[in-house]
C-alpha cells in the first residue's frame, strides 16, 4: 500500500512538469471564464453532470439578484438549505447532510477547513465569480472522496481581450458599505484579472416584530457585525495554442462577533430553557491565503492532460468573553489549517467509443492551534486518491457514465482505506423528455477535528469513515411556452454518520435515512420576462437501531422558491425571489424533546435601472420585505427588513 501511495505522488509530480487538461481541447476560449481549475470537462455535454442533479449560477443572476457572497448566491436551489445557527457564520447543508460533507473548490482547489470540514460561505465575495456549479445525488468520482453531500465549484472570471473593469458602491441600513472593483486586460497570449471588495457592518437589524427576550431586546442584534476584505488575481499564459497556464491567488480577512443565544439555556439559572443552548459570548477573525498553479496541454491525438497544484492556509483566532461588554477574555484559540496537495487528470477521446478520463489526487491536511495558556493541540493526515470514468453514448438517445475511485486516509498510527463508484444514464425518451437515473457510493473520511479533539488526548480511534448510497431517478420535460419542468427523487442511506451525542463526544450512527423529491421549473417564453420555481420536499430520520427520533434536527422538510426578472424597454430590470420554509424541528438539549419553528415566509426585491449606454448601473432593492420575524436554528433570530442601495460603472 505504501509503495503505491508513493507512485501516485510520483505520477502526479511528473505530470505537472508537462501540463494537463480533463476536457478534449486545450485552446483557450474568450468567454472570461477560468476552466482551467474544473475538475470534469468532458466534451461538449458532460454526461456525468446530466445524470444527477446539477444546478448552476452564472455571474449574470448573481448581478441581477444582488447577492454579496456564496450563500447568498445559492440559497434559492432545491435541495440547498442555508442556516445560520450559534456559530453565526451561515451553514450550507444539501439534502440532510451538513455542511462539513459539502466539498467546496474554487477552481478545483479544496478550501474546507482541514480542522473540521467546515466554511464560511459569508466570506466569499461574488465579484470575482463567473459560474457557480453546485453538484448533488451521483457526482463525479473525479472529485476523490468526501463531498458526500455534494459539491460546490466556483469557477473564477478571467480576461478577454483588451482591458475591462468595473467599480462598484453600495450602501445598507445600520452603516453597512460594500466597495467593490474588478480590472482586466488580455491578449491572445496573456490575460490578467484582478478584483477585491471591502465590506463592513455595524451589526444587522432585528425585525419590528421581535419581542424581547432574556439575552436580547430587539433593535440591532447583540453581537452581529462583521468585516470582509477580499483580494483575487489571475494571471493566464498560452505560448502554444495546446497549452495553456494559470496562476491564481486570493486573499480573505474578516471579523465578526457570533450574536449570543436570546434565551436562557443554563440548567444552574431560573427560567431555564430545555431547547435552548449556554449563552456565549465570542468574536472571531479569520485571514485565509491560497495560491494554484494550473497547467494544460492538448497532446495532437486522442489525448489530453490537466494538473493543477496547490496551497490553502485559514487562521483562525476565537474569542470567549466572560461578560456581554466584550472587555474581559474567558479564554482564546488560534489555530492554524494547511491543505497542500496535487491534482492530475488524464483524458482519452475514444471517438464514437466514449471518453475515459484517469484521476489522481493527493493532499496532506494539517492542523496546529494554541490556547490562551499556550497549550498546542495538532494533528494531520493524508489524503489519496484514484479514479477511472467512463463516458459512453452507445445509442443516439443514450449516455452512459460509470466510475470507480479508491481512496486512503493515512493518520498517526492508524490509516484506512475505502472505496467509491458512481453508475448512470440517461435517456432522450421523446424530443423534449429526458429520463436519467444514478446510483453512487461515496466516502467521507473523519476530519481532524473528528480523530484528535478527544478529552483524553487520545486519537478517536474507534471512528470510521462516513458511507453514503446515492439512488437518483428524474425527468426533464420540455413543456409548451419555453417551459422546462424536472421532477428527481432521491433516496440517500448513510452509514456511520459521524456526529456528537448528548455527552459531546463524536462518534458513528449506526444508519441515517434522507429521502425526498425535488421539482424545478423555469419559463423563458418572453425574452424580457422569466420565471422561476422550485420546491423541495426531504425526509430525515436515524435509523439506529437505539434512536426513536422521527426527525433530525435543523432539516427542513418543506421549501418552495419563487423567481422572477423582468426587463423594461427603458433600461429598467426588475427582480423579485421568494421562500417559504416549513416543518423544521429541533430537540431538548438532552435529546427527549422535540419541538419545530415556526415556518418561514421572505421575499426579496432589487431594481436596476442601465444609465450611460449599459456603463452604469443603479440599483436600490429590499431584503425580507414583509420584515419576517424569523430564526434558522432555535434562540438565534435574524435580520428583519433591510434597505440598501448603489451603482457599479464598467468600462
Amino acid at each position: 500500500m505504501k509503495l503505491m501511495k508513493a507512485q501516485l505522488v510520483t505520477i502526479l509530480i511528473g505530470a505537472m512538469m508537462v501540463g494537463g487538461a480533463a476536457s478534449s481541447y486545450a485552446a483557450t476560449t474568450d468567454d472570461g471564464v477560468y476552466r482551467l481549475g474544473e475538475v470534469v470537462v468532458a466534451g461538449e455535454e458532460s454526461i456525468v453532470e446530466s445524470v444527477g442533479t446539477t444546478h448552476k449560477v452564472t455571474a449574470e443572476e448573481i448581478e441581477k439578484r444582488g447577492v454579496r457572497s456564496l450563500d447568498e448566491a445559492i440559497d434559492m436551489l432545491p435541495g440547498v438549505h442555508v442556516r445560520t445557527a450559534a456559530d453565526g457564520a451561515p451553514r450550507i447543508d444539501i439534502r440532510g447532510f451538513r455542511t462539513r460533507h459539502v466539498k467546496l473548490l474554487l477552481n478545483g482547489t479544496p478550501f474546507n477547513s482541514t480542522y473540521d470540514g467546515q466554511f464560511d460561505p459569508a466570506l466569499i465575495s461574488v465579484e470575482n465569480i463567473a459560474e457557480i456549479t453546485v453538484t448533488t445525488g451521483g457526482g463525479s468520482e473525479l472529485y476523490g472522496s468526501g463531498g458526500n453531500a455534494g459539491v460546490i465549484n466556483i469557477v473564477t472570471k478571467k480576461a478577454t481581450k483588451g482591458v475591462h473593469g468595473s467599480v462598484g458602491a453600495e450602501l445598507a441600513e445600520v452603516d453597512a458599505t460594500l466597495l467593490r472593483a474588478t480590472g482586466a486586460y488580455g491578449t491572445d497570449k496573456y490575460d490578467l484579472f484582478i478584483s477585491g471588495s471591502i465590506y463592513e457592518r455595524d451589526a444587522y437589524r432585528l425585525s419590528n416584530h421581535y419581542g424581547e427576550e432574556k439575552y436580547e431586546d430587539g433593535g440591532d442584534r447583540e453581537n452581529s457585525d462583521r468585516e470582509r476584505d477580499n483580494l483575487f488575481v489571475n494571471l493566464g499564459y498560452q505560448p502554444t495554442d495546446a497549452t495553456l497556464l494559470g496562476l491564481t491567488f486570493s486573499y480573505l480577512n474578516g471579523k465578526r462577533g457570533k450574536p449570543p443565544i436570546a434565551l436562557e439555556g443554563d440548567k444552574k439559572k431560573s427560567g431555564y430553557d430545555p431547547f435552548a443552548k449556554k449563552i456565549k459570548y465570542e468574536r472571531q477573525e479569520d485571514e485565509e491565503f491560497n495560491v494554484q498553479l494550473a497547467a494544460s496541454h492538448d497532446f495532437a491525438g486522442p489525448l489530453s492532460v490537466k494538473g493543477w497544484a496547490y496551497f490553502n492556509t485559514l487562521d483562525v483566532e476565537e474569542t470567549q468573553y466572560k461578560n456581554s461588554d466584550y472587555d474581559e477574555i474567558k479564554s482564546q484559540l488560534d489555530s492554524e489549517t494547511e491543505i497542500s496537495g496535487a491534482n492530475l487528470q488524464l483524458a482519452y477521446d475514444l471517438k464514437n467509443y466514449g471518453h475515459v478520463t484517469l484521476g489522481v489526487m493527493a493532499e496532506n491536511d494539517d492542523y496546529e492551534a494554541v490556547d490562551d495558556d499556550g497549550v498546542k493541540s495538532d494533528g494531520d493526515f493524508q489524503l489519496y486518491s484514484a479514479s477511472l470514468e467512463y463516458e459512453v453514448t452507445p445509442l443516439n438517445k443514450l449516455g452512459v457514465v460509470v466510475g470507480a475511485g479508491a481512496h486512503w486516509q493515512d493518520r498517526e498510527n492508524d490509516n484506512e482505506e475505502d472505496f467509491s463508484y458512481l453508475v448512470g444514464l440517461t435517456y432522450d425518451l421523446f424530443e423534449g423528455t429526458r429520463l436519467k437515473a444514478s446510483h453512487s457510493r461515496k466516502v467521507r473520511f473523519p476530519t481532524i477535528r473528528d480523530l484528535y479533539d478527544t478529552d483524553d488526548g487520545k486519537i478517536n480511534e474507534d471512528l470510521s469513515a462516513e458511507i453514503s448510497w446515492h439512488y437518483e431517478m428524474g425527468i426533464e420535460q420540455m413543456l409548451p411556452a419555453s417551459t422546462m419542468l424536472s421532477v428527481t427523487g432521491f433516496y440517500i442511506d448513510i452509514e456511520d454518520y459521524i456526529e456528537k451525542n448528548e455527552d459531546d463526544v463524536r462518534e458513528n450512527y449506526e444508519e441515517y435515512e434522507f429521502y425526498g423529491v425535488e421539482v424545478a421549473a423555469e419559463n423563458r417564453y418572453f425574452d424580457s420576462l422569466f420565471l422561476r420555481a422550485s420546491y423541495t420536499y426531504m425526509h430525515t430520520e436515524d435509523k439506529s437501531d437505539d434512536s426513536d427520533r422521527d426527525e433530525l434536527q435543523n432539516r427542513p422538510e418543506h421549501k418552495v422558491t419563487l423567481e422572477s426578472t423582468y426587463t423594461l424597454p427603458w433600461g429598467l430590470t426588475a427582480y423579485a425571489g421568494a421562500q417559504y420554509i416549513t416543518d423544521n424541528y429541533y430537540y431538548s438539549s438532552d435529546g427527549t424533546q422535540q419541538d419545530r419553528l415556526p415556518s418561514t415566509f421572505l421575499v426579496d426585491l432589487k431594481l436596476n435601472k442601465s444609465a450611460a449606454n449599459g456603463a452604469i448601473d443603479l440599483y436600490v432593492g429590499v431584503d425580507n420585505l414583509f420584515d419576517e420575524d424569523y430564526e434558522q436554528s432555535y434562540g438565534f433570530p435574524l435580520a428583519g427588513r433591510t434597505i440598501y442601495g448603489g451603482a457599479t460603472w464598467k468600462f
